[in-house]
């Protein structure tokens, strides 16, 4: 059984509007999106109700006053990043930001130079730099990934060599929660003069991050992942790689002046921000790492790391299932199969308990490829679990059990 503890943070269950409309519901798909705190959502629906015009655009009160708005989220999560305004572009999200990373940065490729991605990354942060691969005719380098302990090996240094001009890594992985060594690794691609992007999706919601002792050029996430709403990503872009660096996609505000021969950007972060501003998203984004914060300082992280650590051990107890390799020093996430039962079937099992899981490859082929797994379970915990979650979760496979195996 799962040990309730007495006198400490018991969660915030009771943030949620959802657990009101649902009671039943046992979400265990925060690796995928959060649910989003009443308050974050209250804030989306005030600046709709009352501040909405279009941000950058307009001289009259309520323009400027979004445009406010939109600044003072800018400068409040580049802050909490350990950075500063200047260095942070909104997106559409992760996917957005990565793509924007590897259509617009201007280096002289030459075939042959190096691309290393570890084996852990989500489809999102190898997918663009496979395609650029492909046009530049770059050689593609894997930071493999231990089957057995799910880390890295003594000597991943090797792997970036002096012919490697970009470094893309996940900071922890979607599939087992594993945290690499990002800093490590960012600091030998500063050895050999190449730029570093850490996506940093998966970890926002669990581990507080700090772009300058991480080191790295470039790091993105999106709110959802955070307790935000979907539509907005965040990308710290250090100001040398600015430099480096074109805009992906033109248009509107993103210009100081267009002429029928020729056209110059606006200096600075706005120059990669084409179009109307998700304003909405970007508030209820800042608002989301503030309601984040306070959390953590009540004890959130550890209070879903013993979720998930609590959870492993129990289901190890179970020999049908196997967990994958997660260390100690994980996200409050992990992944299973049974060798005996497809990993849809134990997730479509679980959807009719009222069950949330994700089965499948989770966006990362590569990983469950190279260790010879076509599909798992994967688990994830929130703000909003408890151990009733887990002790839920731990009797619906006993159920399946009985269904699919012993009978």
């Amino acid at each position: 059984m799962i040990n309730r503890s007495k006198g400490q943070y018991s969660g915030a269950r009771e943030a949620f509007a959802l657990w009101q409309q649902q009671p039943d519901l046992v979400y265990l798909d925060s690796a995928a999106s959060c649910q989003v705190p009443e308050i974050v959502l209250q804030r989306y629906l005030d600046y709709y109700r009352g501040e909405h015009a279009n941000a950058h655009r307009g001289a009259y009160p309520m323009a400027q006053h979004a445009t406010e708005l939109l600044e003072q989220a800018r400068s409040y999560l580049a802050r909490w990043l350990g950075t500063d305004a200047t260095q942070l572009v909104f997106t559409a999200g992760a996917t957005h930001s990565l793509n924007l990373l590897a259509q617009g940065l201007r280096i002289d490729w030459q075939p042959g130079d190096e691309l290393v991605v570890s084996r852990a990354e989500h489809h999102a942060n190898f997918l663009p730099w496979q395609r650029l691969a492909e046009q530049h005719q770059l050689a593609l380098r894997w930071l493999d990934l231990d089957p057995t302990t799910g880390q890295l090996p003594d000597d991943w240094a090797e792997v970036i060599g002096p012919r490697c001009k970009l470094v893309a890594v996940t900071l922890a992985s979607n599939i087992t929660g594993q945290v690499l060594p990002v800093q490590a690794i960012c600091q030998r691609a500063r050895s050999v003069g190449a730029i570093s992007c850490v996506d940093a999706a998966q970890a926002v919601s669990a581990l507080p991050i700090d772009v300058t002792s991480l080191g790295c050029d470039a790091l993105t996430f999106s709110a959802h992942k955070m307790y935000g709403v979907t539509g907005c990503g965040v990308l710290y872009a250090a100001t040398s790689l600015q430099s480096q660096l074109d805009p992906a996609w033109l248009g509107g505000g993103m210009v100081a002046q267009v002429t029928p021969s020729a056209s110059q950007w606006l200096a600075g972060v706005q120059k990669y921000e084409a179009g109307t501003p998700n304003t909405a998203a970007v508030v209820a984004c800042a608002e989301a790492a503030k309601w984040l914060e306070e959390q953590r300082q009540l004890g959130l992280g550890d209070y879903v790391q013993k979720l998930a650590d609590d959870c492993v051990v129990e289901l190890r107890k179970r020999p049908w299932l196997k967990v994958l390799p997660r260390p100690s020093a994980a996200l409050p996430l992990f992944s299973f199969f049974a060798p005996a039962i497809h990993a849809f079937d134990i997730a479509s099992f679980l959807a009719e308990q009222n069950i949330a899981v994700r089965a499948g490859s989770h966006c990362a082929q590569p990983l469950l490829s190279h260790w010879q797994h076509e599909a798992v379970v994967r688990v994830s915990f929130g703000a909003y679990n408890t151990p009733a979650d887990c002790e839920r979760l731990l009797a619906a496979l006993d159920e399946a059990y009985q269904l699919f195996i012993e009978d």
